[in-house]
């Protein structure tokens, strides 16, 4: 009687998690992009992304098939999506045929944290300056040569910084990120005046907040798929993973917080490092037939 009790139990926390999980009115948002949910009843979810409309229908824990109108060609590649909470975060993660993470949508209030959540992702760090000037990115601060300066990000152009009052353009680097002053005529493309090379000393690794920090696309697509690569292989590293590749395992050999093991079975990843890479993976995945020329003009 009790094993009955508990399978009936189980079974209405089933059916009704959902609900308790998508809720009508609530938003969803990924890179500056907010996706609303405008009905939820029984096993159907409506939402509305832009002009467009997506319709989920459970069809399993946590999982569901997708129905899309309008033009957007991202969800007309998805095929299932997959609700699913790490700590205090609550994602939706849409997937293509192969199972590939080809969007993901974190329930926010507003669009503006998570926009500003990417940029940080990105830029925290420690750096240093061709001329030996020591930079600590942290939030919404930024120590050079030892003062602190407060950050102040643009939500409406996440590749803008003003640090003491004046603006700055930055993209990432293969060793770090560039600084450029930007001059008129330049709003809305790379300037052309570099400020400042800054290379990536960071003692744990550039990546290291990916063991406790759900990546955030904003984040993504500042890397092209050769940096990517890396990232994703970084989070293995961490945990000693041994490399058959002669590039990845000569990259690793010269951080100095890199540990191989002897046995790559006894690599375990936490939830979160699980989810980065599922969706560094959808990343690459979804510029398979792209050029990534775009991205590689900042990282000279």
């Amino acid at each position: 009687m009790k094993r009955i009790l508990y399978l009936l139990t189980a079974i209405l926390l089933t059916a009704g998690v959902a609900n308790a999980q998508i809720t009508d009115g609530s938003n969803w948002v990924r890179a500056g992009e907010e996706m609303k949910c405008t009905s939820a009843s029984g096993n159907t979810f409506k939402f509305e992304v832009y002009e467009d409309g997506v319709t989920l229908n459970k069809t399993g824990n946590n999982q569901f098939t997708i129905t899309c109108s309008g033009s957007d060609s991202d969800f007309s590649k998805t095929v299932t999506a997959e609700y699913r909470k790490i700590s205090d975060m609550e994602l939706l993660l849409f997937k293509d045929s192969k199972g590939n993470i080809l969007k993901s949508y974190v329930k926010e209030d507003f669009v503006e944290p998570d926009i500003v959540r990417g940029i940080h992702m990105v830029l925290d760090g420690d750096y240093v300056d061709e001329e030996g000037t020591k930079y600590h990115f942290d939030g919404e601060d930024v120590t050079i040569g030892g003062k602190k300066k407060t950050i102040t990000t643009n939500p409406t152009d996440p590749f803008l910084i003003e640090i003491d009052f004046v603006t700055y353009w930055w993209m990432v680097s293969t060793t770090g990120i560039n600084l450029y002053n930007i001059t008129d005529g330049e709003e809305g493309t790379i300037p052309s005046q570099l400020w400042h090379k800054l290379k990536n000393v960071s003692p744990n690794g550039r990546w290291a907040c990916l063991s406790d920090q759900v990546l955030n696309e904003t984040a993504l697509w500042n890397y092209d798929s050769a940096l990517l690569r890396i990232m994703r292989n970084e989070i293995y590293a961490r945990h000693g993973y041994v490399f058959n590749s002669a590039d990845l395992k000569a990259y690793f050999a010269k951080q100095p917080w890199y540990k191989p093991l002897n046995n790559n079975n006894a690599v375990k990843l936490n939830p979160i490092e699980n989810l980065n890479v599922e969706l560094i993976k959808g990343n690459i995945e979804a510029r398979v037939g792209t050029d990534d020329a775009e991205i590689e003009e900042g990282l000279k």
